[in-house]
């Protein structure tokens, strides 16, 4: 037995972004290091469908990203074996075309401060943009900034959590319903 508590596929793109696909308990994941510029890496986590669950814009200081992956997987206990990278695709059409054409919009960005805090898509075929939020990317957002909301929100937010991020979602998709910002179903 070798402690490790589950297998896992690492993978490195010819641009030399790292992809690790795990299961975690009976779910699949999958988390990309991306890197940005020689300073940043965008570590994102998807679900088996290709949603961000997760993102954080890191700094590498002495670390590359390979060094990233390398302490995930070891705090993570997973136990690799190399596979093919192919990219990671949210399976969904895109909601002005149609097509199974789209791509995440920091895909290739230059510079950390343009990663974008929600989770953006550009559609290959009609350039259209979208967003896709999931439910776990929503609360991971909240926590990570609960400094953004007020005393009573963060009330209402211990009472019924639930309803609060309902609450909070349905803001963002009245915010891009304005914009003329699809949100990819």
């Amino acid at each position: 037995m070798s402690g490790f508590l589950t297998e896992g596929i690492i993978s490195v793109s010819p641009k030399h972004a790292i992809k690790l696909q795990y299961e975690l308990g009976n779910r699949e994941e999958t988390v990309l290091w991306e890197s940005i510029k020689e300073t940043h890496a965008l570590q994102t986590s998807f679900n088996a469908e290709g949603g961000i669950i997760d993102q954080k814009l890191l700094k590498l200081e002495q670390y590359t990203i390979r060094h990233l992956a390398d302490d995930f997987i070891e705090r993570n206990g997973i136990d690799v074996r190399e596979g093919v990278f192919e990219e990671v695709k949210l399976d969904k059409q895109c909601p002005h075309c149609g097509k199974h054409a789209i791509k995440r919009f920091s895909q290739g960005i230059s510079e950390p401060s343009a990663v974008p805090v929600m989770p953006m898509y550009i559609c290959m075929e009609c350039k259209g943009q979208s967003y896709f939020l999931t439910n776990e990317y929503l609360d991971v957002l909240i926590k990570k900034h609960r400094d953004m909301f007020e005393p009573a929100e963060l009330e209402e937010l211990s009472k019924n959590e639930q309803t609060f991020i309902k609450e909070v979602k349905e803001y963002i998709i009245r915010v891009f319903a304005a914009k003329k910002i699809l949100n990819i179903k």
